[in-house]
């Protein structure tokens, strides 16, 4: 059973990995945006953060295999660098396939530290899927989980991993009392 939950966890991290690959086209598309657009008649402040972390994955329970469908549920700990000093605790599904370039995982995380010196607390919901090895991912700030210095935050992130090595690329928006 131990060594069944070891190959679960590398599955799962493989998911994550290969969703995340499809991301690094994204953020290397959109990396001559701006840090911080113009505000104009109050509107909102756009910034851009980035950065590393790190994170550790442990199964919960055993995983469900039926019907060559794999379902799993893991802990997430995370360890926010750079522009997000912070840590996250969260929790994630996965679902992989029989056809082994295809599969999807959900995660709801807790951010708790600062972003760019505003401290506070905020909620990310993931959504990724891997369709015969083409990813697609989708991480957004849920609306109004922010709290502190972070009430009001907006935003979209991007998870880059290189080499094994896991960076961020943050769009967010603060109310410009913020």
């Amino acid at each position: 059973m131990q060594s069944q939950g070891r190959v679960v966890v590398a599955a799962a991290a493989a998911v994550c990995a290969v969703i995340a690959l499809g991301a690094i086209t994204y953020a290397r598309t959109h990396a001559n945006l701006p840090s911080k657009s113009m505000v104009q008649d109050g509107a909102i402040v756009t910034e851009h953060a980035s950065g590393t972390f790190d994170v550790k994955l442990a199964p919960v329970g055993e995983p469900d295999n039926a019907d060559g469908l794999t379902l799993g549920k893991y802990s997430l700990d995370k360890q926010y660098h750079g522009d997000l000093e912070a840590v996250a605790k969260g929790t994630m599904l996965t679902a992989g396939t029989e056809v082994k370039s295809s599969a999807g995982y959900v995660a709801i995380e807790r951010v708790t530290g600062a972003l760019k010196g505003h401290k506070g607390s905020f909620v990310l919901q993931h959504n990724g899927t891997l369709t015969r090895g083409t990813p697609q991912q989708n991480i957004v700030v849920v609306p109004d989980s922010g709290t502190g210095q972070l009430v009001g935050l907006t935003g979209k992130l991007t998870v880059i991993i290189e080499n094994g090595n896991h960076s961020y690329e943050f769009d967010y928006s603060l109310p410009p009392s913020q």
